[in-house]
């Protein structure tokens, strides 16, 4: 994963030493690992201690518990992913700017779904801890009106506007809906889906896009 700032003023006891860093952001880095695997629930302390090759005291010298040390990966992949919002149109162009977006909203969620299951999951009992992921969200269609805006080279009408921000709630709608029902036909990992995302946000935005090749659907083994 790209660095990103610290997340450990927050949601993390206080290290001073760099060597005391350094293990904490081992086992903010484990676990994020190990949730490719695992659903959060089903982790342990001593699973995530051991990925990151130390002992589960050092877990709790640098965390209260599991649920501070969730939100303290929460708030690394929030940062993340803002300090990739800030070039992420750069250079796109009006055939590009629909795949651009619809890539943005849907590898995080196919290469971290259990990640985002638990986040989900606190989001429907934890306000709070859902906001920040709003705000982010909302900073994200922000940043793709103003590209759409400079390739338009005009401001954007107030329906122009309105049809963007629906077309991201669409996509993310979809894509919350098939990672935790599954309801078919497609699913996130199939090569078709995307396109099919791709293909609803340009007719729910009204942005044409040039023509993309089909895609052959994924076999799920």
């Amino acid at each position: 994963m790209n660095q990103s700032p610290d997340p450990a003023p927050r949601w993390s006891l206080p290290v001073k030493q760099d060597r005391a860093q350094k293990t904490r952001d081992r086992l903010l880095a484990a676990g994020f690992k190990l949730l490719r695997r695992k659903h959060f629930d089903q982790l342990s302390v001593a699973d995530i201690a051991r990925a990151a090759g130390c002992a589960v005291g050092s877990f709790y010298l640098r965390f209260v518990d599991k649920d501070q040390y969730f939100q303290a990966v929460a708030e690394m992949r929030r940062l993340q992913s803002l300090g990739q919002l800030e070039g992420w149109y750069d250079g796109v162009t009006g055939a590009s700017l629909v795949s651009r977006a619809v890539q943005r909203e849907v590898e995080f969620v196919v290469e971290y779904p259990n990640f985002w299951r638990a986040a989900l999951k606190r989001g429907t009992t934890d306000p709070d801890f859902w906001q920040e992921f709003r705000v982010l969200g909302r900073q994200s269609v922000d940043r793709f009106l103003e590209a759409y805006a400079a390739l338009q080279q005009r401001a954007l009408t107030g329906a122009e506007v309105e049809n963007v921000r629906f077309a991201f709630q669409m996509v993310r709608g979809t894509l919350n809906n098939t990672l935790i029902n599954q309801p078919g036909p497609l699913h996130l990992e199939d090569a078709a889906f995307r396109l099919q995302v791709e293909r609803a946000f340009g007719l729910v935005s009204g942005i044409v896009a040039g023509p993309r090749p089909a895609a052959r659907r994924k076999r799920r083994g």
